[in-house]
């Protein structure tokens, strides 16, 4: 289990100066001459920069007097519905299909029903015996 670490003002006396945005945020650098871009990591890891914030603090300064930028906003976990199974992620295709097809019904019995009566037409013989 961990305890509260307590800063002790000397952690905040090694700042000489105000940090500035190069010193807690990452920068891109693009290069003229290549084409090519990188991205520069700040001078101060964010463990520090929680460190500096949490001793700010402690002894009563406001984190943004020294340079820190604002805390940022939690962003929500990402969600992603279930896979299913496939006869469950289809079934309202299957479904709509299945209702079309009811729905043309009556003209495919029709159809059905004239085909065989011209087979039958067919397979009739024209002699009498």
């Amino acid at each position: 289990m961990s305890s509260k670490r307590v800063f002790s003002a000397k952690f905040l006396e090694r700042l000489t100066k105000p940090l500035t945005e190069a010193d807690v945020k990452p920068q891109f650098v693009f290069n003229e001459a290549k084409q090519k871009g990188f991205w520069r990591p700040p001078q101060i890891s964010l463990r520090v920069q929680n460190d500096l914030r949490k001793a700010c603090i402690q002894q009563g300064i406001d984190p943004l007097s020294i340079g820190l930028p604002p805390v940022a906003a939690k962003k929500p976990l990402r969600t992603k519905p279930n896979k299913l199974e496939k006869h469950e992620r289809t079934r309202a295709e299957r479904q709509q299909t299945i209702r079309s097809n009811l729905e043309k019904m009556p003209q495919t019995i029709q159809a059905w029903k004239e085909d065989k009566l011209k087979e039958a037409a067919k397979q009739k013989s024209s002699l009498p015996f």
